[in-house]
């Protein structure tokens, strides 16, 4: 992942240029506008494209009055969606030892199916915000690895340079947007100069203009390389 030199500072300068900020004074202060970012833009980004991170749990998260139940390790800087991907040993179900069955690949391909179409598979329930249970509970999972969905940190460093255009432009779609129900109550004003009246066409465009992105970004999330597909043979 290539770094995108995106930072809270970044953002607001590019939403200040954009609205002009230097000719006329805003409606909302440059705090308020990066709280519609952090609440706003950044929960909306992260539901289409998360900040993915991997952990491990183990008989130390286990919770000892339940089966199969763990306590996911919670960073403080991070909310967690849910969980992506898990994965577990698979000498749990199998059995303990290390050693192949065959060295043939053939009978080994072969037990491959038959073991696929007889054995379990193993799921899983998220209860937010912090707690998994791995099924079928009749085996006992002393560890696993996570692969789990959460909202990028504020720092915005986990955003790829690839989408750091799209996010810009959203962030200051949010912005537009909140700035929509204060500007149409004062279409124009009065100044020692004469009367004035502010940009409104980026303003009362800017609903559409979410609406487009986040259609254009549905599709681009189910064509995405991580996203999970069901194969029907």
């Amino acid at each position: 992942m290539a770094f995108s030199g995106l930072t809270p500072t970044t953002v607001l300068r590019y939403i200040n240029r954009m609205i002009g900020t230097v000719l006329q004074e805003i409606e909302i202060s440059e705090e308020e506008m990066m709280r519609v970012v952090f609440q706003e833009s950044l929960m909306t980004y992260s539901k289409f494209f998360p900040f993915m991170y991997t952990i491990n749990v183990g008989e130390g998260e286990y919770l000892e009055t339940t089966l199969n139940t763990y306590r996911i390790p919670r960073d403080d800087r991070l909310e967690i969606l849910g969980i992506h991907k898990l994965y577990i040993s698979n000498m749990v179900q199998l059995g303990s030892t290390m050693i192949p069955m065959s060295y043939n690949p053939f009978e080994g391909q072969i037990f491959n199916d038959y073991t696929s179409m007889t054995m379990t598979p193993v799921t899983w329930k998220w209860m937010p915000p912090n707690e998994l249970t791995i099924f079928p509970k009749i085996i006992g999972y002393k560890a696993a690895t996570l692969e789990l969905k959460a909202i990028h940190p504020h720092h915005l460093k986990t955003i790829p340079m690839t989408m750091r255009n799209e996010f810009l432009n959203l962030a200051l779609i949010d912005v537009l947007i909140s700035i929509y129900p204060l500007r149409h109550r004062f279409e124009s004003f009065n100044v020692p100069y004469g009367t004035i009246q502010p940009f409104m066409e980026m303003v009362d465009r800017a609903a559409d203009d979410k609406k487009e992105l986040l259609e254009r970004w549905n599709s681009l999330f189910l064509k995405a390389a991580r996203a999970k597909r069901i194969w029907i043979a």
